[in-house]
């Protein structure tokens, strides 16, 4: 059994890919299997892992379109101690797999790690809501984790969560989400204790190249997916507190002159209302049938 197995969800992108698998090739740390789940079995991918047979170790498989089912697939095969679910377009920093087996090792209490992020120029992102390491809460979950920087013991008892199929990517939404929080949510519920740690960071790509609309887009869809995963885990008060955050963030920096800003809050706050008012998700549990 490898110590660790990293689940990478892809859909063809293999220039993100090809740098994911540089950064693994660095960290001179052999004890691991990379589980690649093609949702669209592209042979460009086959091509490209070919190319580092020698250097890491690898499975490819294939799953239907959408990234919470390839996440389950993955889990499904991961015969590592530690799972961890990078995205394909991230990177790993060196050292940062013999360090997280190191704190595993020493911080046995603990079940979950979620680690920093940077970006190209090694300044840091997607955390910003969290300034020093701490344990992990359902406030700072939904402000700050997010899979790519997640790591987890591969138990039994972790086996009865599963990415909800229903809310991430490819459910029906253009840009889906809020499968990663509701999945660490369900491994809390399930006695995991989680660690946010800024020790040690993975490195993920700025969107400043996307356009206003895209951004538009996917602040309504990240809170419509956030508003279900509230709703299907009675986190009421936490909703109200999001709400009323967003909404007093808009009001800021509108009377800072930021209309462009206020609007992605406006956006964002009117997600999650519309995520929270609708019905409940189903579940999909490793082990059932996957949907095609």
């Amino acid at each position: 059994m490898p110590r660790f197995s990293l689940v990478v969800a892809t859909y063809g992108r293999t220039d993100e890919l090809r740098v994911l698998l540089h950064s693994l090739v660095r960290q001179n740390y052999p004890d691991y299997e990379l589980i690649v789940v093609d949702q669209n079995r592209d042979d460009r991918i086959a091509v490209l892992l070919s190319e580092f047979a020698n250097r890491v170790p690898y499975r490819h498989i294939v799953s239907p379109p959408g990234a919470s089912r390839a996440r389950n697939a993955g889990f499904m095969q991961a015969r590592g101690e530690i799972v961890a679910f990078p995205d394909d377009d991230c990177w790993y920093t060196d050292g940062l797999l013999a360090n997280v087996d190191q704190w595993f090792r020493t911080h046995e209490k603990y079940d979950i790690l979620a680690v920093g992020a940077i970006d190209e120029e090694g300044i840091a992102s997607g955390n910003r809501w969290i300034q020093s390491s701490c344990d992990l809460r359902p406030i700072n979950i939904f402000r700050t984790t997010f899979c790519s920087s997640l790591f987890l013991r591969n138990t039994p008892v972790a086996r009865e969560a599963a990415f909800d199929e229903t809310i991430g990517p490819g459910a029906g939404t253009s840009f889906g989400c809020g499968d990663e929080t509701d999945f660490i949510l369900q491994l809390m519920e399930l006695g995991f204790r989680g660690r946010f740690d800024r020790t040690w960071s993975i490195g993920h790509p700025r969107r400043d190249m996307l356009s206003s609309q895209i951004v538009q887009e996917r602040a309504v869809s990240y809170g419509r997916g956030m508003g279900r995963v509230l709703r299907k885990h009675s986190l009421y008060s936490l909703w109200l507190m999001l709400a009323a955050y967003d909404l007093a963030r808009a009001v800021l920096v509108t009377l800072r002159g930021k209309i462009a800003a206020a609007g992605l809050c406006f956006a964002h706050c009117r997600g999650i209302l519309g995520g929270f008012t609708a019905g409940q998700p189903r579940v999909m549990k490793l082990g059932q049938e996957l949907n095609t």
